[in-house]
């Protein structure tokens, strides 16, 4: 995906024109502070496939019982947690996801 710094001044001059037109509001002139966090910035801090921030997509194929397993079915003794895995993301899900695993390792040593 394309991540410069013109395409994001772009997307930030169509957001703020339909956010002042929705509002019948000036505030584009109002700003003091403005941050960018795209693709790249993903890539470079997080080392994030592909700049992707949230994993997954939602998808039918990828969700339920069809994300990854817990445990790794090709490396031995190596379990994934976390919001990838089951049951899915969020905070919540990605907890149980640590706690399923937690038993898992509990139940097969």
């Amino acid at each position: 995906m394309e991540d410069t710094e013109e395409l994001r001044e772009q997307y930030f001059d169509l957001i703020m024109d339909r956010f002042e037109q929705k509002t019948n509001q000036k505030v584009l002139d109002k700003i003091l502070f403005r941050k960018t966090f795209c693709v790249n910035d993903f890539v470079e801090r997080y080392n994030s496939y592909k700049g992707n921030a949230y994993g997954m997509a939602n998808t039918l194929s990828q969700t339920a019982f069809l994300r990854p397993k817990l445990k790794s079915s090709k490396v031995k003794n190596l379990y994934f947690t976390g919001q990838l895995t089951v049951p899915g993301p969020g905070v919540p899900p990605s907890l149980i996801s640590g706690k399923l695993v937690s038993e898992l390792l509990t139940k097969n040593n």
